[in-house]
């Protein structure tokens, strides 16, 4: 499933993932976990702007209950994430892995993955959320994109993508809903 020109592709997913996640119904929450990083360069946003809020408000034009929670990867899961969690019809995790900021430690590919992975666990432990739905969106430019695509492989359905502008956010949102 890759979309050639598009910043936008699947790494890999099944089809039941995706029929999951695009059937949803309207009373089921997508909950997306996105971590506290600095604006990508040159941005259009406005700096008191999440960088990921133009993805929450894509998503939301194609399903209307979308709650964006943040995370700090150096801080990791906390009760307030698995408050959110219990509500999950759906989760989508945002590992951003962009060059500029793998030297810089607190926005670290490691952290991050490693909350992807805490959350998938909280999913897989609680029967109640046993068929909910689990993308991985991962944003990465790097020359490491192949080894963080391949530390993200224990992930069923990943998505990737080059750049986290509005404008990308909203092809990986028409990707992933398939439109």
């Amino acid at each position: 499933m890759t979309s050639g020109s598009s910043t936008a592709y699947f790494v890999r997913s099944s089809e039941a993932i995706l029929n999951r996640f695009r059937s949803l119904h309207q009373a089921e929450y997508i909950i997306l976990f996105t971590p506290v990083v600095p604006h990508p360069a040159g941005t259009e946003l406005r700096l008191d702007m999440d960088p990921f809020e133009p993805l929450g408000r894509s998503l939301s034009r194609r399903h209307s209950r979308i709650r964006h929670v943040p995370y700090v990867p150096s801080r990791g899961l906390t009760q307030t994430h698995l408050d959110f969690l219990r509500s999950a019809g759906s989760v989508i995790m945002v590992v951003c892995a962009m060059e500029y900021l793998s030297s810089q430690d607190m926005y670290g590919y490691s952290d991050q993955t490693q909350f992807a992975q805490d959350i998938t666990r909280q999913i897989e432990q609680d029967r109640s959320l046993v068929s909910v739905p689990i993308l991985l969106l991962l944003i990465t430019n790097s020359q490491g994109n192949l080894l963080h695509q391949d530390g993200v492989k224990d992930f069923p359905a990943v998505i990737s993508c080059t750049d986290y502008t509005p404008a990308a956010l909203e092809e990986v949102a028409r990707v992933m809903f398939g439109g």
